[in-house]
């Protein structure tokens, strides 16, 4: 095998190795279903780069063509790397994290991935072959969902909702949406009868586990997707009479699908069924509760603010706190998307980010249409196929997967747009044998940089985590262990950062205790407080990580470190009632009650329609000494409301008034008389009024009740009688 050869054949399987990224879970890694297809991903792409590039200094026929999706390609890239090195995070725009794994990293892997892949498949032949492979990978997932369905694999994310490998059934969704339109086209390319009978039943297959996955956008994306390619065969295609009878057809029988369904939607079996019950219930009302409702004003809103450019990649959650609307407070509290392709790449890059976006698919679709040599059914169903993408996207995002599957399109396209044109310096200087001796291992030294820099540094971080967490769930905790590993995580100071911060905040409880030797506990606060120091000074407006400080600080006691965190929290985002709240608790935990008192209100006031606003507040008031006020405010306001909850009898016990609280277990027994910890409660809070009595006849009413109960009970009167 020649050297060309060699490189020819590594950058090939570098993009069709890429078709078992979707297969790929890293169960020793934190978010396994992302971060492993991630790894995975770079370092294919990276070696495949690598190789096409010493190739295409070799040899001049693979070098880039020219087309209309490059412009829009590389203008896309270099917009959205201004709007990231100018936005609020440069450092998050370009890493992104672990949950997610995009960011501008993840833009330019895609990049080399268009390049490699338009460069090396440069045939019909290893276009129908990466076709086939990727129908043929597809089916293998969709056998995998079924058996998820038939209960031989567990559905990851719980319920229902198939997610095959993903983890996640919007991401298994927008995957089939693609794959259900490549089979398409492979059954038109295909002249063999069985042959189509196959793929159509794969198309069968795979709808069936796409209603599974009970995803409404992506559902809605495919029957719209395909009324636009059968509209288009039907009005427009004057080739083959027969292929418009059948594309009318069906555009009749989805009308006359959907139509049924809206007429039976309130059926008790459509209403039963947790796929259909989700169908059933899209309607504007229904939008008007959802998330989306309040997440997509507030883009708008970060978008003016930001118009040209917006805030970068990654850096939605600036946008989200600073306009946050409380009447979302019982939704998710830190969105880090719009949940809407347009508004996400208005916020991400602006007007310049979204044009350059959106120039994707009109370069697309002109070079679809442009192209003679694509069949008219082929060219509808890549327009079905960007139609269904993109109204899919505007309810939701993508990921790593669906990113890949639109650039391969983009890449198919540029081909059949460009594989009579003459590649871009394709008269250039050849390289010989002596030049790649200088040329080879520069190019090996650079892959392995980016191996290591970009991919093997974030790996190690996100394994180091999961060691950590591993040790501090062991009884014992294995805090030295646990501590040595987060050591090693924050010392690579790369992807990830910002999690491990997370983690480590998240462990203190368990770090803080007196069965953790002292020195350990020294070392992990010392550990701790370097990193959070160090986040929030690197991301100083970014309320999410104040908040995590002032929690740490007020863990360990340093109120007025937590005070401070706090507020700039709140400051950041002044309309965040969770934010108010953990202020308010933090006051009274200092006893600072009229504080607490003032927060609650400020609370409250953002948003009075908050039940649990007003419960914090009388609360708040309870602490103060002010119970008839309390009382006054939470009856005027929710009505019969008896202030028995447990914030009501954390406050009275708090505070030390044992009559109230042994008053309020009264009224919780007798409104429910089998609970046993108010029982066992009540009798402690006699103890603390110094009635012993009382005490150990709660406890022989307890025995009586429940006779399970009764060693530990005679345990405990014998404990009291002893005086213990």
């Amino acid at each position: 095998m020649t050297l060309n050869n060699f490189l020819r054949y590594t950058a090939i399987t570098s993009v069709f190795a890429l078709f078992f990224t979707p297969f790929i879970v890293a169960n020793g890694l934190f978010f396994p279903f992302i971060t492993g297809k991630a790894f995975f991903f770079r370092i294919v792409v990276e070696i495949g780069f690598a190789a096409w590039l010493l190739l295409s200094l070799r040899d001049a026929s693979v070098r880039p063509k020219k087309s209309w999706i490059l412009w829009a390609l590389v203008a896309f890239v270099a917009a959205t790397g201004l709007a990231d090195i100018f936005g609020a995070d440069p450092w998050k725009s370009f890493w992104s994290n672990f949950e997610r794994m995009e960011g501008y990293i993840t833009i330019l892997h895609l990049f080399a991935y268009f390049i490699v892949a338009t460069s090396v498949l440069q045939t019909e032949k290893l276009w129908n072959r990466w076709l086939g492979t990727a129908v043929g990978s597809s089916v293998v997932m969709t056998l995998y969902c079924l058996l998820q369905l038939a209960g031989v694999f567990v559905i990851n994310q719980g319920g229902v909702r198939v997610d095959g490998r993903f983890g996640n059934a919007t991401y298994l969704a927008i995957y089939l949406v693609f794959s259900i339109f490549f089979t398409l086209i492979m059954a038109v390319r295909v002249r063999n009868v069985w042959g189509k009978i196959s793929l159509g039943a794969v198309v069968a297959l795979h709808s069936i586990v796409l209603y599974h996955t009970a995803t409404r956008g992506s559902m809605l994306g495919l029957l719209g997707g395909i009324i636009v390619s059968c509209l288009l065969i039907a009005l427009f295609d004057r080739t083959d009479k027969r292929a418009r009878i059948v594309a009318g057809s069906i555009v009749a029988a989805v009308a006359l699908l959907i139509g049924g369904f809206l007429l039976i939607r309130n059926a008790s079996f459509v209403q039963q069924s947790p796929v259909l019950s989700r169908f059933a219930s899209i309607s504007l009302n229904d939008t008007k509760t959802q998330a989306r409702a309040f997440i997509w004003p507030m883009a708008w809103q970060g978008f003016k603010n930001d118009p040209l450019l917006g805030s970068g990649q990654e850096n939605f959650n600036y946008i989200f706190n600073a306009n946050y609307n409380p009447a979302m407070y019982h939704h998710e509290q830190w969105f880090d998307r719009a949940h809407n392709v347009v508004l996400d790449w208005l916020t991400a890059g602006g007007l310049l980010g979204l044009l350059t976006y959106l120039s994707l698919f009109v370069a697309t679709l002109w070079l679809v249409w442009k192209r003679p040599d694509i069949s008219f059914i082929e060219r509808a169903l890549l327009s079905g196929l960007l139609a269904a993408y993109f109204f899919h996207n505007l309810f939701v995002f993508d990921n790593l997967i669906s990113y890949i599957l639109f650039g391969s399109v983009l890449a198919y396209v540029h081909f059949k747009s460009t594989k009579l044109e003459r590649p871009w310096g394709g008269e250039g200087e050849e390289f010989d044998d002596s030049d790649m001796r200088t040329a080879g291992p520069l190019v090996l030294i650079v892959l392995c940089f980016c191996i290591y820099f970009l991919n093997w540094r974030g790996y190690q971080t996100n394994a180091l985590l999961i060691d950590a967490l591993r040790t501090l769930a062991t009884t014992p905790v294995q805090a030295d262990a646990a501590l040595a590993s987060f050591q090693r995580a924050v010392s690579y100071d790369t992807l990830g950062r910002a999690e491990v911060v997370e983690r480590l905040i998240d462990a203190s409880g368990a770090m803080n205790s007196s069965s953790v030797p002292l020195e350990t506990r020294q070392k992990f606060f010392e550990l701790t407080r370097s990193a959070v120091e160090k986040q929030t000074k690197r991301v100083p407006d970014d309320a999410r990580y104040r908040v995590f400080a002032g929690s740490f600080y007020g863990m360990y006691g340093d109120y007025p470190k937590a005070e401070e965190e706090m507020l700039l929290a709140a400051h950041l985002s002044p309309n965040k009632q969770s934010i108010l709240y953990q202020l308010g608790n933090l006051y009274v935990a200092e006893k600072a009650y009229d504080k607490a008192v003032a927060v609650y209100k400020q609370a409250y006031d953002a948003y009075p329609q908050n039940d649990d606003a007003a419960r914090f507040y009388a609360m708040a008031l309870t602490y103060a000494g002010k119970e008839a006020e309390a009382h006054t405010f939470l009856e005027s306001r929710i009505g019969n409301e008896s202030m028995t909850s447990d914030i009501f009898l954390q406050a009275y016990a708090d505070t030390g008034n044992w009559t109230k609280v042994v008053s309020l277990l009264k009224t919780r027994i007798a409104a429910n008389p089998s609970n046993m910890e108010d029982r066992k409660n009540l009798a402690a809070a006699y103890l603390q009024l110094g009635d012993k009595a009382d005490a150990i006849a709660t406890f022989r009413e307890m025995i009586t009740i429940d006779p399970s109960f009764k060693a530990q009970g005679e345990a405990y009167i014998q404990a009291i009688q002893q005086g213990k």
